[in-house]
């Protein structure tokens, strides 16, 4: 369990770090926004900053997940699928460490989550 945590933690201060490097150059390209008045200069940095902010958003969302694993090691609750309370395979959990269900739950969910 301690080298999952020391993979979590790892993974955390890489996200964190990408994302504040992600803000930054958001902030970095509004600069450089109002350094070029080129209309079409303007549309692409506002695409680039389009794409930014989508990998920031998806980079905070890991954190959450990766967050969260943390919090069940801490619980004593890692590896337990949140459905259905069986073990979560360690296959799975070396593929997505921060799974917090088993396949068949998760396939069961994500149905769910297509009918609705």
């Amino acid at each position: 369990m301690r080298t999952v945590r020391l993979d979590l933690e790892r993974k955390r201060r890489a996200l964190n770090s990408a994302i504040q490097s992600g803000m930054g150059s958001t902030r970095d390209s509004e600069h450089g926004r109002e350094l070029l008045k080129d209309p079409y200069g303007s549309a692409s940095l506002t695409h680039d900053e389009e794409i930014t902010a989508a990998v920031v958003d998806r980079r905070a969302r890991e954190l959450e997940e990766v967050n969260r694993a943390l919090e069940q090691i801490d619980a004593g609750r890692y590896g337990i699928c949140r459905d259905c309370g069986e073990a979560i395979p360690q296959a799975r959990l070396k593929v997505m460490p921060f799974a917090t269900r088993c396949v068949a739950c998760q396939s069961r969910a994500e149905g769910l989550r297509r009918a609705a």
